[in-house]
């Protein structure tokens, strides 16, 4: 089977990505690379997503996503552009969860619902982390925006002690997730 013309160019696009990441580039420089040589801002950000380790229409299927905030991408320097991809984590590469990881995040998100508000940039951050695996950090930076902004919400801890509980099985002897699993516990009994 021949490569279609848009094989070959996706190809391109991916290799010069790919490169402009191996030289130390970040992704919404390797973003910003592209468009300064022409390329289409949509198709610079898949190619640079594809790049990072998500499949091409998996990255494709992304950038609809972005549809609404892409009418204030499409415009200004590409650098601002391409931040603000990385900032929403466009260029994040996702990874199938386990079931008990699958247990954990949906423990975090719980949590998350709970509280009466979580800023926007943090919960933009745990969500990124939850995308893409980073189960424990989310975790400990819940736990210690909670201590200070939501030290009475029972149902809040509830939901940390039971993401806790799963993260202490999947990262033994931790000793920073036991004692942040002690602490919530402490919390979620006060609140009771």
């Amino acid at each position: 089977m021949n490569p279609t013309a848009g094989d070959q160019a996706r190809a391109l696009l991916l290799t010069y990505a790919l490169a402009q990441l191996g030289d130390g580039r970040r992704p919404e420089q390797a973003f910003a690379d592209l468009v300064a040589l022409g390329i289409d801002r949509r198709t610079a950000a898949v190619a640079v997503c594809a790049a990072c380790g998500t499949p091409w229409e998996a990255a494709q299927a992304r950038m609809t996503g972005l549809d609404d905030l892409w009418a204030s991408l499409a415009d200004g320097p590409a650098q601002t552009a391409g931040s603000l991809l990385e900032l929403y984590g466009f260029f994040d590469r996702e990874v199938e969860l386990s079931p008990e990881q699958t247990v954990i995040a949906g423990a975090l998100n719980t949590a998350m619902a709970q509280a009466e508000y979580v800023p926007h940039g943090f919960a933009n951050q745990v969500r990124r982390q939850l995308r893409t695996g980073r189960l424990r950090e989310a975790f400990l930076a819940l736990e210690e925006l909670g201590a200070r902004q939501w030290p009475d919400n029972g149902p809040f801890w509830s939901a940390l002690v039971t993401a806790a509980a799963g993260l202490d099985r999947a990262e033994l002897l931790d000793a920073e997730v036991a004692a942040a699993r002690r602490r919530c516990e402490n919390l979620a009994g006060r609140a009771v």
